[in-house]
């Protein structure tokens, strides 16, 4: 068996892993998630098409282990989940949650849920991500004591199935091999998903979302009406100075800097609503109307740029 994954399933992953366990979070504080995968199976591999982040751990100081709570809002997504793969001919081959900072292995709990989903689905998947083992490229040891064990161009994940469903908490387990597409190779893979795992700390958090984007959209915005004034400015400042010749070469310097300024702006919001596919589920609907609502506003700010800009040139 080959368990085939896409590069933005492998990416959704990353993310909603990060996005509950990363530098800007107190370690005590980092979350497990939980997510469910869909596709379809050819022979005995595993096609996965999609990845569904589904929920995240909830710490309940009651709880002798770490335990997921499922709500109802979980299993309306689950049940969406599994129309929407119906209409494509596909259905759910698996499951993903992450042990942060943890070793890469299965639990008494892991087991149980990998079990009730291979009792429909013989061939079905659990995989265990942990994004600390795809910065620092290591494995906790098995033993207590003993010196971390080094990897090298790992992905930061494995992936399991039980040997027999029948023995249900005392099966084994046993790792699955799989392949990540859409990378030139593995050395290529670990660039881009240690910066993808940069630029999801910063711009996908786990609370206040749409604030941090308003504050973000508020802040390019006011940055951009700066460069404006500021360029009219140093142009009159040049003009008063007698200094009317470096007029027409700052004018393009500065326009040049504008337009850059723009353009990267236009990239980082693209980045912000790809990161809305990493969502959970039952966010999307409520959540993804305000983000877009939010940064509408920068597309309002810069509809009548270039005018802006003729009328800067034609003033000078």
């Amino acid at each position: 068996m080959t368990v085939i994954i896409t590069k933005k399933v492998y990416f959704t992953i990353l993310a909603t892993s990060v996005r509950f366990a990363n530098q800007k979070i107190p370690f005590d504080d980092w979350l497990e998630i939980y997510g469910v995968f869909t596709g379809k199976n050819k022979g005995d591999d595993v096609i996965i098409s999609n990845a569904y982040p589904i929920t995240h751990q909830k710490k309940n100081p009651e709880d002798v282990i770490d335990k997921v709570y499922w709500s109802d809002e979980d299993y309306v997504s689950f049940a969406l989940i599994d129309d929407e793969a119906f209409n494509q001919g596909e259905f759910t081959v698996g499951w993903f949650h992450s042990h942060p900072g943890m070793k890469v292995m299965m639990t008494s709990l892991d087991i149980q849920t990998t079990s009730t989903y291979q009792q429909y689905n013989p061939l079905t998947v659990s995989l265990v991500v942990n994004p600390v083992r795809l910065i620092r490229q290591i494995e906790l040891p098995d033993k207590k004591g003993d010196p971390d064990i080094k990897l090298e161009n790992d992905p930061g994940f494995k992936i399991f199935r039980l040997d027999d469903v029948s023995r249900g908490l005392h099966s084994n387990y046993h790792e699955v091999d799989y392949k990540i597409e859409g990378f030139d190779s593995m050395e290529q893979m670990m660039q881009q998903a240690q910066k993808f795992m940069i630029d999801i700390t910063s711009f996908l958090p786990q609370d206040n979302l749409i604030e941090k984007y308003e504050n973000y959209t508020n802040d390019r915005i006011s940055h951009l009406n700066s460069l404006l004034v500021g360029t009219e400015e140093y142009l009159k400042t040049l003009i008063r100075q007698g200094e009317t010749s470096r007029v027409p070469e700052v004018l393009e310097t500065q326009t040049k800097e504008i337009k850059q300024y723009v353009a990267e702006t236009y990239l980082k919001i693209g980045n912000i609503k790809e990161y809305m596919d990493y969502l959970e589920y039952k966010e999307r609907d409520s959540i993804i109307p305000l983000v877009d609502e939010t940064l509408s506003k920068w597309g309002d700010a810069i509809s009548k740029l270039d005018e802006n800009l003729a009328k800067l040139s034609s003033m000078f």
